[in-house]
């Protein structure tokens, strides 16, 4: 039993550690290079055509078991669509061993977006998240 327990520990600490870093790598302002869409094989990219410019900035902070951090997405529309500036704040999480991403709106909120984490260094960085309906969004992004 005692074998059992510490090998029960010794898990639940590498996946905390895995988490963990991947906060760290995330903390920063991240620009968005590529945000594709697709949905029953038509895929739009956003950037460029719809939006002029897009960023990421997460804070980083220190997981503990149902905490979220503090992220803040900022999206300027192309000058066809009015050039206007948008910044929105929420909440994100990173789970299973560094490999999803929870973000949600606030802290009373329920739902809660799971996107995955394809690819995350300290200079880039892709995610990837399928609605309900089967659209699937990419983003790819470089570290400011």
């Amino acid at each position: 039993k005692r074998i059992l327990m510490i090998a029960a520990i010794a898990l639940l600490a590498v996946a905390c550690n895995k988490n963990q870093a991947a906060v760290k790598k995330l903390d920063g302002t991240w620009k968005i290079t590529s945000m594709n869409a697709e949905l029953d094989g038509a895929q739009i990219e956003f950037i460029g055509l719809i939006l002029e410019s897009a960023s990421i900035t997460f804070e980083g902070c220190k997981l503990k078991d149902d905490e979220f951090c503090k992220m803040t997405m900022t999206l300027k529309s192309s000058a066809l669509l009015g050039g206007a500036t948008e910044t929105d704040s929420y909440l994100y999480a990173v789970t299973d061993d560094g490999t999803k991403l929870q973000q949600k709106e606030d802290a009373s909120s329920t739902t809660i977006n799971v996107i995955e984490i394809v690819e995350l260094t300290r200079s880039t960085g892709e995610f990837k998240q399928t609605d309900s309906d089967g659209a699937v969004t990419t983003l790819k992004v470089e570290k400011q």
